[in-house]
């Protein structure tokens, strides 16, 4: 008995070890599979904030005053051949590019129609230097250096027929666009300096390289020279209808991606708003094209009595006359630009800007004592030559 208890235990034993092992085996049977460790999550980076740039923040300042300005044709040439495609009357003067002695690059060169007076910007040090010298008879002066405020590397003048308004390309200007851009600026009889240099802005101004601006008065058409969106070696010439006065659009009632297009020269037609300017300009350019160099009948119209009017240099018989009547037409031409500048001025008063008055007190005394010595002038040289002929 005693042993059957035993065998007992001993069977109870056995079964319910091998209950725990198959209890185990079906544990690990049940232990799910080891999951591979998830991948890291991409780390995102975030975007570094465009930062504009001090020629982006210009444009956008010039935006909203986009000067209205209707486009009639564009060439594009190679950098060297721009000038065939400006069929400039001579009575604009004479521009010419030569290549420098002092440096890689080229010197820049207006004269002006009665060819007594010459702009040079001479290549020196990497840099563009703007010169000036005159003529006495058949002898060129010793050049004189033009310092103009705020600009550097200044190329390509170009003086209007009023011998006062001049126009060129330069670096670092006030509202630059990073390149080369146009300015202006216009010349001080009294101070016998020129004013401080202003940007021609948005459409003229652009973030490639501006090169010319020129207004060819005798056949009313303008002239922008350009690189933008060029590529390498090539530029653009666009010819534009010019205006007496700036004008700039309604920005209140234009999209903004239609005032940037115009802003931008995106595409010329873009600002072909008049069918009768455009075709009347288009014709002009056609006979501009067709007869380059073609110089006006008369440059200018100078009373000596009531039988007698001057039209050219050649007419006068008196040699003092001869020499300083250019002199004179430039201090004709001043009086004449600075009147308008003080009627300008006289309007935006009237429109509300009062902050005008003090300049415009101060500009009536001078135009009105330069109005006195031109008309002082102006007789002397008639008088002088009233007495030539009575010889």
């Amino acid at each position: 008995m005693l042993i059957t208890m035993k065998c007992s235990r001993l069977y109870i034993v056995i079964i319910s070890l091998f209950l725990g092992v198959l209890t185990s085996q079906a544990q690990v049977a049940r232990k799910p599979a080891v999951r591979p460790a998830a991948k890291a999550a991409p780390k995102v980076v975030k975007a570094a904030p465009v930062v504009p740039t001090a020629a982006d923040l210009n444009f956008a300042k010039l935006l909203p005053s986009t000067a209205k300005v209707m486009f009639i044709d564009s060439i594009v040439t190679n950098d060297n051949d721009f000038l065939k495609y400006i069929p400039l009357s001579s009575s604009c003067g004479k521009i010419s590019i030569k290549k420098s002695e002092r440096g890689n690059g080229n010197d820049y060169y207006y004269t002006n129609e009665f060819e007594d007076k010459r702009f040079s910007s001479v290549l020196k040090d990497s840099c563009h230097v703007l010169m000036v010298e005159e003529r006495l008879g058949k002898k060129w002066d010793a050049s004189k250096t033009i310092e103009l405020e705020g600009v550097e590397d200044i190329i390509c003048p170009y003086m209007m027929s009023d011998g006062v308004t001049l126009y060129f390309a330069a670096k670092g200007g006030e509202d630059s666009m990073g390149q080369y851009d146009i300015y202006y600026t216009v010349y001080d009889s009294d101070s016998h300096s020129f004013y401080k240099p202003q940007s021609l802005g948005l459409p003229f101004n652009s973030f490639g390289d501006e090169i010319y601006y020129i207004i060819d008065e005798f056949n009313n058409l303008g002239y922008l020279v350009s690189d933008r969106r060029q590529p390498e070696g090539k530029t653009c010439v666009y010819i534009f209808q010019p205006t007496e006065t700036r004008e700039t659009y309604d920005v209140e009632n234009m999209p903004e991606a239609e005032l940037d297009r115009l802003a931008r020269l995106r595409a010329i037609k873009d600002s072909q708003m008049d069918e009768a300017v455009l075709a009347s300009a288009r014709s002009r350019l056609s006979a501009a094209r067709n007869s380059k160099g073609a110089k006006k009948e008369h440059s200018f119209e100078f009373i000596i009595n009531e039988k007698l009017v001057y039209h050219n240099i050649s007419d006068f018989r008196s040699s003092v006359n001869q020499s300083q009547f250019p002199t004179y037409l430039t201090m004709k031409n001043s009086v004449e630009t600075r009147e308008k500048q003080l009627e300008d001025m006289r309007a935006k008063y009237h429109n509300g800007d009062k902050n005008l008055a003090n300049t415009i007190a101060q500009m009536e005394v001078q135009v009105f004592n330069e109005r006195q010595k031109l008309n002082l002038t102006e007789k002397q040289i008639r008088n002088t030559e009233i007495e030539a002929i009575g010889k």
